[in-house]
């Protein structure tokens, strides 16, 4: 078995890590970079507002920035993943942008794409100089972009277990999350109880409904942030009363979310 690691490449927007056991983070349901993940061992069941099911050993998901998601682990001892994370490159957006338009499972990659991973592992365990490392982990961040976007590699989607009363529930909060929205008044719209609401989300997709909803709000403020607006305004368009309770409910996720970390599994 490969010698595990952790190796940001020149900066924390170009990161792999090859991990065995309990995470070390959890509960980030979003974040502000993309992920290839390659799942090895152990098991874990994958939840986005799209695909639902048991991950198969040697399965790639792929996770476009800023997309709700979870891995449920069931047996931590044994859960070995390795991970490929990674911010908008500007050299890379087209493919990237052609890429990172919604989540995917990969049951079986192809050979080319198991080498790319293995050579990966290798390389940043080596003893080159981190210049070399760097255009190593770039240029397989590059194939692999390539692969995934022209060969057919087989996809499973499977969404056995979200009912159509959270899909609606979910592309409401999207819609309307700068306005004042609560489990009665996203009840109301959708013709159902909030208390059948409330736990029919939280049981399909492991958050509850007011989690999703404030997380969804820090992620638009994030993003306006980085497109130039101060964080009053931002605070102000995504559905926030005020300053103190955008503060309030960012100091209570900072630390759960750690969001200049990659380590999401």
């Amino acid at each position: 078995m490969h010698t595990l690691f952790d190796y940001r490449a020149g900066s924390p927007a170009l990161h792999i890590k090859y991990a065995k056991g309990e995470p070390s983070t959890k509960n980030q349901e979003f974040h502000y970079y993309h992920e290839f993940v390659l799942f090895l061992d152990g098991s874990a069941y994958f939840i986005s507002k799209d695909i639902q099911q048991q991950l198969p050993p040697g399965s790639i998901v792929i996770i476009p920035k800023e997309q709700f998601h979870q891995f449920r682990v069931t047996s931590p001892e044994q859960y070995t993943r390795f991970i490929l994370g990674f911010s908008d490159h500007p050299e890379l957006m087209p493919l990237i942008d052609d890429v990172m338009t919604q989540i995917k499972v990969i049951s079986t990659p192809g050979k080319n794409i198991q080498n790319i991973y293995s050579n990966l592992i290798k390389f940043a365990q080596s003893a080159l100089p981190e210049e070399e490392k760097l255009l190593f982990v770039k240029s397989s961040l590059m194939q692999l972009l390539l692969y995934f976007k022209y060969d057919q590699q087989e996809q499973v989607h499977q969404n056995i277990n979200i009912s159509p009363l959270v899909q609606q529930a979910i592309l409401y909060i999207d819609q309307n999350y700068p306005q004042k929205i609560t489990t009665e008044r996203i009840a109301k719209a959708l013709y159902t109880s909030p208390s059948s609401l409330a736990h029919k989300f939280s049981t399909e997709l492991g958050i509850s409904i007011y989690r999703y909803i404030s997380k969804k709000r820090l992620l638009e403020v994030h993003k306006l942030v980085e497109q130039g607006q101060s964080l009053t305004t931002a605070v102000a368009k995504c559905g926030f009363n005020d300053y103190s309770c955008y503060y309030r409910i960012y100091k209570k996720y900072a630390n759960s979310d750690a969001k200049h970390s990659f380590e999401t599994l």
